[in-house]
């Protein structure tokens, strides 16, 4: 540009357009390695929400493991090793982006190297500074020449290498596909014509500027830290899917009829309470194996003369984890003449805040002269058909009377549980939580809570609610709700997510047809 046939004046606005081209070089150098500093403090930001939330799914998980100790210990176990893990790898990354910051300038952005053993605790954790950002000799020092790299480059892949199959290790091989692993082992990249041979070291440290480095880093620390997520969050699911569906195993015997007649035959339907039609149990009753059809076994005798009868047995069934399990049985029926039969149409109880359909028979009393009564609340109807309502939990007598020859005559009675309805599952627009559309979620107005394989009518209304937005290297987004539907703040967050954003919808409240506010569990939701 500054040679040929050009005048001293020329070739002088040649060599200072030169200077200004450099000189905006490096401003551009500049901004970009600002940006660079922009963009880890930010995810040093989301990194704290992240912890936060870390730290309440292992809260749910002590409350758990308080509530059911013996369904929630194996998981929870597995949860400790999954935490010590992504720290140990956190601890890992935070040696070797210390030592880069070290590297390129003072520690805390006050005082010299020099300095450093005069300082206070308390100064000394306080965040370290670069200096020497632009700095792109020292990553490359560290971890991909031979001696940085033998030192400090191959063991930190190691280890972020065991510690990613560490972690794999605590999923169940059939649902690795389902867990979304933000936290990837370490792969070299495919070599291009041209490129020559590069590794992952040289890939992510090599002549790369510190600032650069750092904020890579940083982003592999969120990434261990929302991998964390995943797999408490999966072990959390995971307590329900790998155990029985019911808190207690218990042994039931089904009888048509506690009462019979002498010479009449005894029928009871001997199973598991909450059983698996497709298990083969093994039921005994006196040392005979019962026949066992879907998951019932059928037991029948003859009954001979009044009294009380006793039949005993057990249950041989298998869990979830394949262990057998043994189950006793005992149980007895009176052998009499008629009496009050009494029985709930769909549960074993009466709850509080809707109408509990009873059937009432008594063998030989026409339905139109049976009379029923309650020690407790209220009963209404006619004709063996009756309608309980309460109001307080505990246990009730009903008791039966029939009208027999002009006489009132005593049949028998019966004690009920009187529970509170149980809470119910809240839902976005009655969708599970778990991983959803972008598009179905879009479309939903509010929370539902819904009371799910219930018998009965009951409908329960949100009363208000809490929406976290979680967004890959953005701050957490929390609003409150006043009743079911989503505020319209709360529908333009929804309306702009994306793909790979995150939902906690908690601190839920809702009231059922019982008038008894309920606490209910918080729910997420990946958008995909």
């Amino acid at each position: 540009m500054a040679g040929g046939k050009l005048s001293p004046r020329q070739k002088m606005i040649n060599m200072m357009y030169l200077v200004l081209t450099a000189l905006l070089a490096l401003n551009v150098s500049a901004e970009i390695l600002k940006a660079f500093s922009m963009i880890n403090q930010s995810m040093d930001a989301s990194n704290l929400s992240i912890d936060e939330k870390n730290e309440q799914l292992y809260q749910i998980f002590e409350k758990k493991l308080k509530d059911e100790p013996g369904k929630t210990k194996p998981f929870y176990d597995r949860a400790m090793e999954a935490k010590a893990a992504c720290a140990e790898l956190i601890k890992e990354i935070r040696v070797v982006k210390d030592k880069m910051i070290d590297e390129a300038g003072n520690r805390d952005g006050k005082h010299n190297d020099a300095d450093y053993k005069e300082q206070k605790e308390e100064e000394k954790s306080e965040p370290k500074q670069i200096l020497r950002d632009d700095d792109i000799d020292i990553s490359s020092r560290l971890m991909t020449e031979p001696i940085g790299r033998k030192q400090m480059g191959e063991p930190f892949r190691n280890k972020m290498t065991s510690g990613y199959d560490k972690l794999v290790s605590l999923i169940q091989e059939k649902d690795r596909a389902n867990i979304k692993f933000n936290f990837a082992k370490p792969k070299d990249p495919a070599h291009h014509k041209g490129q020559g041979k590069h590794d992952w070291l040289d890939a992510t440290f090599g002549h790369m500027p510190v600032a650069g480095t750092v904020t890579v880093l940083t982003k592999l620390e969120s990434d261990v830290k929302n991998t964390e997520t995943e797999i408490v969050n999966y072990l959390l699911g995971d307590i329900e899917s790998s155990s029985f569906k019911f808190t207690d195993l218990m042994a039931k015997v089904i009888a048509e009829s506690n009462y019979v007649l002498v010479g009449q035959q005894y029928k009871a339907d001997v199973i598991l309470v909450a059983y698996d039609k497709r298990q083969d149990l093994d039921i005994n009753v006196g040392g005979a194996r019962l026949k066992v059809e879907e998951g019932v076994g059928k037991y029948t005798t003859i009954a001979s003369g009044e009294g009380l009868k006793q039949v005993s047995g057990s249950i041989n069934v298998r869990s979830p984890s394949g262990e057998m399990i043994n189950l006793p049985f005992k149980t007895e029926y009176q052998v009499a003449k008629p009496a009050a039969v009494i029985s709930p149409d769909k549960m074993n109880v009466f709850y509080i805040g809707v109408p509990n359909p009873v059937s009432v028979s008594a063998p030989g009393i026409a339905l139109d002269k049976l009379k029923a009564s309650i020690s407790a609340g209220s009963i209404s109807g006619r004709n063996g058909k009756f309608i309980v309502t309460q109001a307080n939990p505990g246990k009730v007598m009903i008791n039966v009377a029939a009208d027999y020859q002009g006489k009132t005559m005593q049949m028998g009675g019966a004690e009920f549980r009187v529970k509170y309805i149980p809470d119910p599952q809240p839902t976005v627009g009655g969708i599970m939580p778990g991983s959803v559309a972008s598009s179905q979620f879009k479309a939903q107005g509010g929370v539902i809570a819904m009371l799910k394989d219930f018998d009965f009518d009951a409908k329960f209304s949100v009363q208000k609610f809490r929406l976290i937005y979680l967004a890959p290297r953005q701050d957490a987004v929390v609003k409150q709700a006043s009743g079911p539907l989503f505020s319209p703040e709360m529908e333009t967050i929804i309306r702009n997510s994306k793909p790979g954003d995150k939902f906690i919808i908690d601190e839920i409240k809702a009231v059922g047809p019982d008038n008894n506010p309920r606490n209910l569990a918080g729910i997420s939701y990946s958008i995909n």
